[in-house]
């Protein structure tokens, strides 16, 4: 079955690792980092990508998650498309959204990876353009006004980044910010589902049959299901 993968820059470290460690060759269409900030950006692209993969492939797996609902409401073409029935990429990455409940009712978190880093809309780039906006003392002011309800972050650490870099960059960050940073287990299980299959776990995909509606107006449901005491 013919495949195409699309994906976000920012887990392009973890999607290039699950491909080559599974031995697959799949193409790949790559989404700008920065769309999952903006919902309507995002659906425009996707309906563009949608349209073109219409006799192209016989199967689409979108590594996304619902990203504000910027996937919704759109139709698909000739083809299965199978989604992670994810709130975003770094639930997919450790493994559940349970598990990054469970971690930031632990303790507020702000997840990270080196993707997550570098994207030009990730935090760290932000703070420094600020910096150089409006000088380190106003820019500190800013970023802890907005990271005031947040006690870490948390460093996913999928294995597929320097870890040891990524950690040296965030710590600066915090220190400024006066924030903890804490590494955690990520899991490539999930992922690599997405890619080989199978999808008989209503919790985690949703097959969608050719020429349909992406509507995902369950998600609310499934998010609340996962927020009970005792989901997993």
């Amino acid at each position: 079955m013919k495949s195409i993968l699309v994906a976000c820059e920012t887990i392009e470290d973890e999607v290039k690792g699950a491909l080559a460690r599974l031995g697959l060759d799949y193409p790949v269409i790559w989404l700008e980092g920065g769309l999952h900030d903006s919902p309507d950006r995002l659906r425009a692209r996707m309906k563009e990508i949608l349209d073109e993969a219409d006799g192209n492939c016989e199967r689409l797996l979108l590594t996304l998650g619902y990203c504000g609902g910027g996937v919704s409401d759109l139709t698909t073409g000739r083809y299965t498309t199978i989604v992670p029935l994810a709130d975003d990429c770094l639930s997919l990455l450790l493994g559940s959204m349970r598990r990054r409940l469970d971690i930031s009712n632990e303790a507020g978190t702000i997840f990270l990876t080196s993707g997550w880093m570098r994207h030009e809309n990730g935090m760290i780039n932000m703070y420094e353009s600020r910096v150089e906006k409006y000088g380190q003392a106003r820019a500190d002011r800013v970023n802890k006004m907005m990271l005031q309800h947040y006690k870490r972050f948390g460093l996913v650490d999928t294995g597929c980044y320097d870890l040891l870099e990524a950690s040296g960059k965030v710590a600066l960050f915090a220190e400024r910010m006066e924030l903890k940073v804490e590494t955690m287990d990520g899991s490539n299980s999930w992922l690599d589902t997405l890619l080989t299959g199978p999808y008989d776990d209503p919790g985690k995909f949703l097959v969608i049959p050719p020429e349909s509606e992406l509507n995902f107006g369950h998600w609310q449901k499934l998010l609340d299901e996962v927020a009970k005491p005792g989901a997993v």
